[in-house]
């Protein structure tokens, strides 16, 4: 990794008499990777976790392989007590409706029973003959009324106990339904703390931002840190930095000299792709800010690369003076 930047040759274009030429400005950068897989650390219900394992940095990985493991302690402990209770609420749910279905029936049996003494009853008050005295018929109308607040009363309990069973049910139904959510979770939670490569490439380990040393195996992270990158080794671009008082000097589309620390005889052209529109400052370079470059290759290099390798960026001096 590149740590230090190296400041232009001459940080502003100042005119003296018999002298008004700008000289080039000279940055560092490294090589990355054009197609990259950044792994962070995952957000769970603590405020920091633990990473227990990575992979060797330089390590050649493919899709599929384990490339990071987190401290998934709490997650597991809390998804087999999820899980659990979830097969014992599941158990109550089936033994609840079985028991509610049942007062349903027994409502609706005495339903009709009730429908039956309503019938009976005006039947009964509904005859017509000079044999019945008028003291039974008086007392066969009264027996419908009777009937007819039984069935009242059967209808409204029949009513209860289907409202009993819907509400009963459905309050069941959600307290499943919202542990099946926090399983989920949890079960996508740990696909994220055991991470694997989704690309083919080489494996580059982070700095923690607050010591700037490399992360390691042990290392307590708080969440979305950066902890390594997998980059594709197929085509890559150039990172450089230019100090706050020389960024003015730089716009997309200039034209660079490259050369690759790794091959100082060979120079190669590239063009400037992107500026980072806020500067940053950078742990060990001074309490100045620098603005990140990107830089692509008129034509890819034809010599083994590799991410990170460290470059020569120059922009000559009638690139700077077109930019100004």
């Amino acid at each position: 990794m590149i740590k230090r930047l190296i400041f232009a040759v001459s940080m502003l274009c100042v005119s003296h008499a018999g002298n008004a030429d700008t000289p080039p400005l000279i940055l560092t950068g490294k090589l990355s990777s054009s197609n990259v897989q950044t792994v962070t650390a995952p957000r769970t219900d603590r405020w920091q976790i633990q990473l227990q394992w990575m992979i060797e940095e330089g390590s050649v990985v493919s899709p599929g392989d384990v490339i990071a493991v987190f401290d998934s302690g709490s997650v597991d402990t809390q998804l087999e007590q999820n899980e659990d209770n979830l097969a014992t609420q599941q158990l109550s749910l089936k033994t609840e409706k079985m028991t509610l279905d049942q007062a349903v029936r027994d409502a609706e049996a005495a339903l009709n029973i009730a429908d039956l003494e309503v019938e009976k009853a005006r039947i009964e008050a509904s005859i017509q003959t000079n044999d019945i005295s008028d003291y039974d018929k008086g007392q066969y109308k009264l027996a419908l009324e009777r009937a007819l607040v039984e069935q009242f009363k059967a209808q409204q309990a029949l009513q209860q106990k289907q409202s009993e069973r819907t509400t009963s049910l459905e309050k069941a139904q959600i307290e499943i339904t919202k542990l099946e959510e926090t399983i989920e979770y949890q079960r996508y939670l740990l696909t994220r703390l055991q991470v694997k490569a989704s690309i083919s490439g080489v494996v580059s380990h982070m700095y923690h931002p607050w010591n700037n040393e490399k992360i390691t195996a042990g290392t307590t992270l708080r969440a979305a840190m950066k902890v390594l990158e997998v980059q594709d080794t197929s085509g890559f671009n150039i990172d450089a930095w230019v100090h706050e008082i020389d960024a003015d000097r730089i716009q997309v589309g200039q034209q660079a000299s490259i050369t690759l620390d790794a091959y100082p005889q060979t120079q190669f052209s590239a063009k400037v792709a992107s500026i980072v529109s806020q500067p940053e400052k950078k742990s060990g370079w001074g309490d100045s800010a620098y603005y990140q470059l990107q830089l692509a290759f008129s034509a890819l290099p034809q010599q083994k690369l590799l991410p990170g390798m460290s470059v020569r960026v120059v922009f000559p001096s009638e690139e700077i003076a077109h930019a100004n």
